[in-house]
């Protein structure tokens, strides 16, 4: 099992899914996590159910000046960030062909999507360059590469986003001792997949045409994102790493 002793990390998005799992395994391993998200009682759920030191900070990630605010009083508390996972995102908001995607939506999927990843690796990496080390991990999908959906245009188009910014940040920050990379995990039992699924058994359904017959658990894709986060890959850097139990290959 990895040490994160002592190391501070932020999760933003951690209030559910992939996000909370991270935050729990995280703490477990010694870490000192604080997290986001919109919803204070689900940040209280976590927070109660993690073994270790979890804190939720309640955050409209599409909202600068609290993500500002946010960092503002980590720094104070913590003076040092060693591990990003940039976790926030939203999936059905935009969905459907381009020609009809309204542009309130666009507006608040970017919001979520982008700019909240952006303004996450721009505090970070100030506190980071201080340091000269840290870790960077962005949330991405496949559906930002290689993988289409005719249905999310918008979504894919922030995805590939995040893509393009992990690679060209990690090479300019690669001599400073910073990490940054990106995950990009396929389907994922969350709530975020099953509200997109249209419910619970159409997405049981549909895994079963995947190549491993189901669809990954939060915790699969949160022991990536804690491998990444490790010295075991120290060597890796600008990589988008895909989770998607062979999904892509189809």
């Amino acid at each position: 099992m990895e040490n994160f002793e002592g190391k501070i990390v932020v999760v933003n998005g951690g209030t559910s899914g992939i996000g909370a799992e991270t935050v729990k395994q995280f703490a477990a391993r010694g870490a000192r996590v604080h997290f986001t998200g919109r919803r204070q009682d689900k940040g209280r759920e976590v927070e109660k159910a993690v073994d270790g030191y979890a804190r939720f900070h309640q955050t409209d990630n599409t909202d600068p000046e609290q993500i500002s605010g946010f960092f503002e009083q980590l720094l104070e508390e913590e003076s040092r960030i060693d591990i990003l996972f940039n976790n926030a995102g939203v999936l059905s908001i935009a969905s459907g062909p381009l020609a009809r995607v309204k542009e309130e939506d666009w507006n608040t999927l970017i919001a979520t999507n982008q700019t909240s990843v952006f303004l996450y690796m721009k505090y970070t990496l100030q506190a980071m360059q201080k340091q000269k080390s840290g870790v960077i991990i962005n949330n991405a999908a496949i559906l930002g590469n290689d993988k289409v959906n005719p249905m999310l245009p918008a979504y894919s188009g922030t995805k590939a986003a995040i893509t393009a910014m992990t690679k060209s940040t990690a090479l300019r920050f690669a001599r400073q001792g910073i990490r940054v990379n990106c995950i990009s995990p396929g389907p994922t039992k969350t709530d975020l997949s099953i509200k997109a699924y249209g419910g619970e058994e159409a997405l049981e359904r549909s895994s079963k045409e995947s190549p491993r017959g189901y669809y990954a658990d939060p915790e699969e894709i949160a022991n990536t994102v804690r491998f990444l986060a490790s010295d075991a890959a120290s060597y890796i850097i600008g990589t988008e790493l895909v989770v998607d139990g062979g999904y892509s290959l189809k």
